[in-house]
């Protein structure tokens, strides 16, 4: 059998989330896969029958010089929470300094097919913990997730997808509280509409749910004056909130911005960087990367001074990409990346295929639902998402990795040879 994938005609969807992106479909001369208006498995599955653990599980022995055994099973100890119809698309972050074999881990829920449906069922209807949905950021979650399944909801408009992402702490806590984050739908600075107006929904609505409070009159200028700003060309990516941490801080982030423009958008925003470290930085990643996302933390009286960049490519090729070594290289070179998970991260990405999911580990699951075929004859690729250097002026450059896990399922006309 000769199966390969083809990423020609790769683009993005509306799933676009956090800092891992979702494409809309990817199509193959022979293997055709597909994330169209569907869901992989109808609402009404029982939540239960797989787990979103049971994808992490085929990674583990890719990321074993990254991730201790003891924190891997703390990830899957949480991911066992949440069924596998909730969610096809999941990613570590590996912090490439650090000599710890620790991670945080995030997962997407896509608003493109009944993803969203699953995401409100599972948090209403009896089968999230109850010790977790007492607490008052799963509420707030909750209440954005059922305003969100209605068809008629400004959130079902504007909303593509939306991240939970726990960071891990040193000591396992049985309070698991995630950062939130959300990917709207673009809008183009050439709209002749007002721009401020058309993210009101943002300031009044979306992080209102996520916070359990209104926003401040103050924080709802800020944000929209760094939306009004975005330099033609790019857009709002993601917008954030750390229900996990003592902030009320709101995230932004900014993609496909031209490295050039950069610079004078921060300093639009209130941004300086006297010494030049950050212009310097943009300029050594543009030689070894081509798209760039950019992110800040948004407060009452600007942009706190904390900027990270996300680097990757344009040309989506996932387990096929042969351009990482030279920027893991220049990070490794200028201290911000251990060799060791250098040479990792370069040797995690594959793909596995539907006689690979044989060993036992998601197979006795399938008697569960016809809706599950999908899932055993379907690819699940490992990939790099892409790379975020974080600079705060006067602190060393800090570099983060985003390895991930994607499930693709063939469609009805999936060729074999």
């Amino acid at each position: 059998m000769n199966r390969y994938i083809s990423y020609s005609t790769s683009f993005e969807n509306a799933g676009a989330a956090r800092e891992i992106e979702l494409e809309k479909k990817l199509i193959t001369p022979e293997y055709q896969l597909y994330q169209e208006d569907h869901t992989r498995m109808l609402k009404h599955l029982p939540v239960k029958s797989i787990l979103a653990s049971n994808y992490l599980c085929k990674a583990e022995p890719f990321v074993t010089s990254l991730i201790s055994p003891e924190k891997f099973k703390d990830i899957i100890s949480i991911a066992k929470i949440f069924p596998g119809n909730l969610t096809s698309f999941l990613g570590f972050e590996i912090h490439l300094g650090d000599i710890q074999q620790r991670a945080d881990w995030a997962f997407a829920v896509s608003g493109v097919g009944d993803d969203r449906i699953v995401f409100e069922n599972v948090l209403k209807q009896g089968n999230f913990p109850k010790s977790l949905i007492q607490q008052p950021e799963w509420q707030q979650i909750a209440a954005f997730s059922e305003a969100w399944a209605k068809n008629e909801s400004m959130l079902k408009k504007q909303v593509k997808c939306f991240w939970l992402e726990f960071d891990m702490p040193a000591v396992q806590s049985e309070m698991i509280i995630p950062s939130v984050f959300f990917g709207p739908e673009k809008i183009s600075q050439d709209s002749s509409k007002d721009l401020k107006n058309q993210f009101l929904w943002l300031v009044n609505d979306a992080l209102p749910l996520l916070r359990g409070h209104p926003l401040s009159k103050e924080v709802k200028q800020q944000i929209l004056h760094c939306l009004e700003k975005i330099p033609k060309g790019a857009s709002l990516f993601q917008v954030g909130t750390m229900l996990s941490r003592s902030t009320n801080d709101v995230r932004l982030y900014i993609n496909k911005i031209q490295p050039s423009k950069i610079i004078s958008y921060l300093n639009a925003l209130g941004w300086s960087d006297e010494k030049n470290i950050f212009q310097t930085l943009i300029e050594d990643l543009e030689r070894r990367a081509d798209r760039f996302v950019l992110s800040f933390d948004v407060t009452s009286e600007g942009i706190g001074p904390r900027i990270g960049l996300e680097c990757s490519f344009e040309e989506n090729r996932f387990h096929e990409e042969t351009r990482w070594k030279a920027l893991f290289d220049y990070l490794v070179e200028n201290g911000m990346c251990l060799s060791q998970k250098r040479d990792a991260l370069l040797q995690y990405p594959g793909v596995e295929h539907p006689d690979d999911f044989s060993d036992g580990v998601m197979r006795p699951f399938a008697t569960v639902s016809e809706h599950l075929d999908n899932i055993f004859s379907g690819s699940l690729v490992r990939y790099i998402s892409h790379v975020k250097v974080v600079y705060l002026p006067g602190r060393p450059l800090e570099a983060k990795a985003y390895p991930a896990v994607r499930l693709f399922e063939p469609s009805d006309t999936v060729l074999y040879k």
